[in-house]
């Protein structure tokens, strides 16, 4: 075999070994359900390129500057630490999904019945309205933009969504409150937040595994209502 041919050889066995990873990585991607992207090649490629676009998820101290701006406020009282690792999050933006933790069925459900409650609460200024990031779930909607903070009407008046597949959420809380559900181990962002129309404080909350943990997420998606809404604070500094 000359060296030619092992060269020819080579190549065919790298792009052979390539096309495997590509297929692999595009049905690791299509096992995570519908996102706000089509489901199949055209929305793989948009998301491989998004992946280059990825940013820290977890550091708090990028909401520190945004803290008292206009339309910041605390709607969250000081929270527990959350117990144990954080869950794994899926390696794509879209769908931006946990991975494992996925929570207690009780839990899950006692949470589902927060966000119903949320919702038909204030008729007229709440209200289910397909999420504008997501495009497969519905979202506690903001109905009035016209008083709302600037993150608020950039998410189209959304407020918070649940995942059905895995329990987790996202939500849209205060620079302040942000900085809270992070330093507390409950919640990271986004990350592609800040960008594409995302809010800076566009977070996922983690799936409850636990009736307690509910309670917690349950603060979380009053303090996302409140800062929408802008309700009277929780806490004052």
């Amino acid at each position: 075999m000359t060296t030619a041919d092992l060269v020819r050889w080579g190549l065919a066995g790298a792009t052979f070994a390539a096309a495997v990873a590509t297929v692999r990585d595009y049905e690791r991607w299509r096992a995570l359900g519908q996102g706000g992207i089509p489901h199949g090649a055209k929305g793989w490629l948009q998301v491989t390129y998004l992946r280059t676009r990825m940013r820290e998820t977890k550091d708090p101290a990028v909401h520190l500057p945004f803290i008292g701006e206009a339309g910041d406020g605390r709607w969250l009282t000081q929270l527990p630490h959350r117990d144990g690792e954080r869950p794994r999050i899926g390696r794509y933006p879209v769908p931006h999904r946990q991975l494992d933790q996925p929570g207690s069925l009780r839990a899950r459900v006692a949470v589902l019945d927060r966000f119903d409650a949320r919702a038909a609460g204030s008729p007229g200024v709440l209200g289910y309205r397909l999420s504008a990031f997501e495009r497969h779930n519905d979202a506690i909607t903001l109905l009035d933009l016209d008083k709302a903070p600037a993150a608020t009407r950039l998410s189209k008046g959304e407020v918070a969504h649940i995942h059905p597949g895995d329990g987790s959420m996202h939500m849209i809380l205060s620079p302040s409150d942000a900085v809270t559900a992070l330093e507390a181990g409950w919640a990271e962002r986004h990350p592609l937040a800040g960008m594409y129309g995302e809010p800076l404080t566009y977070l996922m909350v983690y799936a409850p595994r636990s009736p307690e943990e509910a309670d917690v997420v349950g603060q979380l998606l009053d303090a996302a209502v409140g800062y929408a809404t802008g309700a009277s604070e929780i806490t004052a500094d």
